[in-house]
């Protein structure tokens, strides 16, 4: 079995892709518009609640279906539906075109998984699953956006970003790596028994 392999893309001023008619399409819309993407949004359907909260997000909004040429100049192209067809027509175009692509819960037509990110200023933590259990990855980062929540660790985050800055480089890593182990999880991840 092979893996994913995790990265923290740079999506600051480059276009993306989303099509999609749902509430999951804005939620990938304003994921996206916080990286600094540029968004280009292709939706069927004619609501204006969409168009308009897409539209807050700076998304251009062609209302029809996709086409093959949405992908050109694209970075990163998300499917948002569950339309195991359109997946697969998406998923081909965009491997031709080596565009990354998601179909949401549908991995096997995608070239990356989303995952949950939960964040503390710059701190961030990533859970994935292989989109294979996306629901135990909406769970942890619940559990984590909680932990993360503590006005501690923002605190203790911008500390340790200031640190960065002002050590010199010659020191920076024994200095910062002595104040970092002064962070630490206690507790453990629980699993009650299922219900009877």
């Amino acid at each position: 079995m092979t893996f994913s392999f995790p990265v923290a893309l740079k999506l600051d001023g480059r276009a993306c892709l989303v099509v999609g008619d749902g509430d999951d399409t804005v939620n990938r819309l304003q994921a996206l518009a916080e990286a600094g993407a540029r968004l280009h949004l292709v939706t069927r359907s004619s609501s204006p609640d969409l168009a308009l909260r897409a539209r807050e997000h700076g998304a251009l909004v062609s209302e029809r279906e996709y086409r093959a040429t949405d992908l050109d100049g694209v970075w990163l192209a998300v499917l948002c539906d569950q339309n195991a067809e359109l997946a697969a027509r998406i998923g081909a175009d965009a491997e031709a075109r080596q565009v990354f692509f998601c179909a949401v819960d549908q991995p096997g037509d995608s070239s990356y998984s989303h995952v949950g990110i939960t964040r503390s200023g710059p701190l961030f933590i990533a859970i994935g699953t292989e989109g294979k259990a996306p629901a135990l990855a909406r769970r942890l980062k619940q559990e984590l956006a909680r932990a993360l929540a503590n006005p501690a660790v923002s605190e203790f985050v911008a500390l340790l970003v200031k640190l960065r800055e002002s050590t010199p480089r010659a020191e920076r890593t024994s200095r910062l790596t002595r104040e970092a182990a002064r962070f630490r999880l206690e507790g453990a991840f629980v699993v009650d028994a299922p219900d009877a």
